[in-house]
């Protein structure tokens, strides 16, 4: 659960005081990690990554018929499908995977607000921003120091 308190109404006291230019707006086809789309098919995901290391189906009300799979390739880069199709990427080491505004493991956070504006919701360590119109889906970057250590694409839980 997000909790908002001194920290989320300072962000909204500053977005406010700075204007729409500081406001988070990201569409949905920018969720995008590795070159890998929200909703994608595992059939694409297979013809650019090939095989996963390892399959594990994983259950959570949160996800269709309460149930996902997951390919883990190695290296912190694991893809949720829900019936076939992306529903969250999630890559957790440096690896050259980027968004769709090449925000990579590894970029400090001075970036990550200059291409995403302010999140729109910060809960511990994680920078959280929805896609327009949809808090169910978008980007969440957990934050080490001054920098991105975790990128999650897709369903936010």
């Amino acid at each position: 659960m997000i909790r908002y308190g001194k920290r989320m109404t300072g962000l909204v006291l500053g977005a406010a005081l700075i204007g729409s230019a500081a406001e988070a707006s990201v569409p949905q086809e920018a969720l995008v990690v590795g070159g890998i789309e929200y909703g994608a098919s595992d059939s694409y995901v297979r013809s650019v990554y090939g095989a996963p290391r390892e399959v594990e189906t994983k259950y959570n009300p949160v996800y269709a018929d309460g149930q996902a799979i997951e390919w883990e390739y190695g290296n912190d880069f694991d893809i949720l499908f829900v019936d076939g199709t992306v529903r969250q990427v999630e890559v957790g080491k440096p690896s050259g995977m980027k968004t769709a505004a090449n925000i990579t493991v590894g970029t400090d956070i001075n970036t990550l607000i200059a291409a995403y504006g302010q999140p729109d919701a910060i809960h511990d360590d994680k920078y959280i921003y929805f896609v327009d119109g949809d808090s169910s889906i978008g980007f969440t970057f957990e934050i080490a120091g001054s920098h991105v250590k975790e990128i999650k694409m897709g369903i936010i839980h």
